[in-house]
C-alpha cells in the first residue's frame, strides 16, 4: 500500500500546502488489516506526513487522499462509493474478488502464494490521479464491467 502511495501523484488541489498531510482511508471493515495500515501512520510520502483513518460513511470521503477497501467491507460498501472517491481525485485499492472491475483503480490479486495487483486504466483516468509508469509496468491491466 505504501508504494501505491509513493507512485501516485494527486493534483495541486487535494494537497494544498507542502507539508500537509496524506490521508489513508480504510472503508470500515477487516480489524486486522486497519491495524496493518494504521502502523504505516507517520511515515513520509513526498514530504507529506501519512495519517491512517478508519471511515463508514460515504460523506467522510473528503478527507482521504487514498481509500483502501478490505475484502470484508465489499458487501457494505454504498453504491457510488468508488465513483465518488474516483471524483474526488481519490486513490481506490482493494483486496476484494472483481474490484477493479467494480471501478476500483487498484486490485490486489492472489497469484499462486504471491500478491500482485491489476491498474484500471479507464478508473485512474478519470480522475485528475497520475500513476507512476512504473506502477504500469509492474501491474497488469484490469476490465472494468460496463457498470460499475
Amino acid at each position: 500500500m505504501f508504494n501505491f502511495l509513493r507512485f501516485t501523484e494527486w493534483p495541486a488541489q487535494r494537497l494544498a500546502s507542502p507539508d500537509a498531510a496524506l490521508t489513508l482511508c480504510v472503508w470500515a471493515g477487516s480489524a486486522q488489516l486497519a491495524d496493518a495500515l494504521r502502523n504505516l501512520a507517520g511515515r513520509t510520502v513526498d514530504r507529506h506526513v501519512l495519517s491512517v483513518s478508519d471511515i463508514d460513511r460515504i460523506d467522510d470521503l473528503q478527507q482521504c487522499h487514498a481509500l483502501f477497501v478490505p475484502e470484508a467491507a465489499q458487501r457494505k460498501v454504498p453504491a457510488g462509493l468508488l465513483r465518488r472517491a474516483e471524483a474526488q481525485d481519490i486513490l481506490t485499492v482493494g483486496d476484494a474478488d472483481g474490484f477493479t472491475a467494480s471501478g476500483g483503480m487498484i486490485g490486489l490479486v492472489p497469484e499462486g502464494a504471491r500478491l500482485r495487483f491489476e491498474l484500471n486504466e479507464k478508473a485512474v483516468k478519470r480522475s485528475a490521479l497520475k500513476l507512476s509508469a512504473q506502477l504500469y509496468k509492474l501491474g497488469r491491466m484490469a476490465q472494468e464491467s460496463a457498470s460499475p
